[in-house]
């Protein structure tokens, strides 16, 4: 529970630290800032959601995984950051934070990729929020760097990404310095 505060917080600093002007620059590939931070935001506003409203798991060529359904749910989440998007983002943190502090690890949640324990769900948000935000980061210059407990939450859960996808000795052997991982890479 502490890394999903602390990269919730990271996410909310970083936020608050968007030049005026900048929210329509280019941030990760065709995003603008705004649709970073709004696509981040989701790892707060999905955790009250699958908590209090499961839904059912989505098979893996349904249509819910489709790019432009993936697209569409990114566009819904920038228009939920309104007019202030830094407001937003604060709000949403606070909500999910208190959220995650009053619900037992042992509580069901039901996302689409599947129906598991808020213990379980939690550090798929922790990286979420994470690496979008070392994304937002990068993309501004900000001086901020990761929390390490949200640092070491988020590259437990993507080194299990990259064990579960057959991926875990070449991983390894790029971060050891014994090999390279191609271009574009990515356990997601």
């Amino acid at each position: 529970m502490s890394a999903y505060e602390e990269a919730s917080g990271f996410l909310v600093a970083a936020a608050g630290l968007v030049p005026q002007g900048a929210w329509g620059r280019p941030a990760l590939g065709e995003w603008t800032v705004r649709e970073l931070v709004g696509h981040a935001n989701r790892a707060h506003l999905l955790i009250e959601e699958y908590l209090l409203r499961p839904v059912a798991e989505e098979p893996p060529d349904a249509v819910y995984w489709s790019p432009q359904s993936i697209a569409a749910r990114g566009r819904a989440a920038v228009v939920l950051l309104g007019d202030d998007p830094l407001g937003a983002v604060r709000a949403a943190g606070a909500s999910a934070v208190r959220r995650v502090r009053s619900t037992s690890g042992d509580a069901f949640l039901g996302s689409p990729a599947r129906h598991q324990t808020l213990a379980e769900y939690l550090p798929s948000r922790v990286a979420e929020l994470t690496v979008h935000t070392l994304d937002l980061v990068r993309a501004l210059g900000l001086g901020l760097a990761a929390p390490s407990g949200a640092l070491a939450v988020s590259l437990q859960e993507v080194m299990g990404r990259a064990l579960s996808r057959g991926q875990g000795e070449q991983v390894l052997m790029a971060v050891c310095g014994r090999g390279t991982l191609p271009t574009g890479f990515s356990v997601y």
